[in-house]
């Protein structure tokens, strides 16, 4: 079955919104619009260490849009100008290529709802710094993709994936796995939905668990050492199961 989809993305250059939209067109995966928002200065506090690369190559959303013939449109996520534009125009899904947190006024829009790709094993860990924590809580390295609600990093669960870790790994070969994992499960995400009898889903519900938005610089200091140890039991293979 076909799906009227609707892409919330950033109108800026960014490494998930372009790879997104790029393998939404390889994969024959035609959004009926996409929605970009404006930069925001966010008032976030980042730990000191970093795990994201630097300096990408990148491609303004717009012009790729242009290029795939995606419809196009400048918006804030939460203004009251889109929920009139979602509810005109009944779309089944929604799918997140950059976002931040969405209102239950826009998430309820959608038939089906909304797909995220969180780079952390929900409930266990949810928010920001997912890779750091990951590691200080003895957590696997992967991606979950659910369907979102209002509350952050939670909804119901499709699918739960882990990475290799490797010995040598830093953070930011981690990053990049975890990055190149979300692109595998958005598609596979879609497709499983396209093809499911959507009104008898049933997906399991993501329970709660606590969370901080990003981890404290005393718990930054202790990376390097948990670091080590947590290399060398995940990459033989002896962490649990999730």
């Amino acid at each position: 079955m076909k799906l009227k989809i609707a892409v919330f993305a950033y109108n800026f250059k960014h490494w998930k919104t372009q790879t997104g939209l790029n393998n939404l067109f390889y994969n024959e995966i035609e959004p009926n619009v996409v929605i970009a928002a404006n930069k925001k200065k966010l008032k976030i506090n980042s730990s000191k260490k970093r795990t994201s690369p630097k300096n990408l190559f990148l491609t303004h959303p717009q012009q790729i849009c242009q290029r795939m013939n995606f419809n196009y449109m400048i918006s804030d996520h939460d203004s009251k100008e889109l929920e009139l534009f979602l509810e005109e125009n009944k779309f089944d899904l929604g799918v997140i290529l950059g976002a931040r947190i969405l209102n239950k006024e826009i998430i309820d829009k959608f038939k089906i709802g909304i797909i995220n790709l969180h780079p952390g094993v929900l409930p266990l860990n949810r928010g920001l710094d997912t890779i750091k924590k990951a590691i200080l809580n003895d957590l696997p390295q992967g991606v979950t993709s659910h369907l979102i609600n209002h509350r952050i990093d939670m909804g119901s669960k499709i699918d739960f994936k882990k990475i290799p870790i490797y010995d040598d790994d830093t953070l930011i070969d981690i990053k990049i796995r975890l990055q190149n994992l979300e692109q595998q499960m958005l598609i596979e995400s879609i497709k499983m939905l396209q093809n499911s009898d959507l009104q008898n889903l049933q997906l399991e519900k993501i329970a709660y668990h606590k969370y901080s938005s990003v981890i404290s610089n005393e718990q930054d200091e202790k990376l390097e050492v948990f670091f080590s140890s947590y290399k060398k039991k995940w990459s033989n293979n002896e962490g649990a199961t999730v």
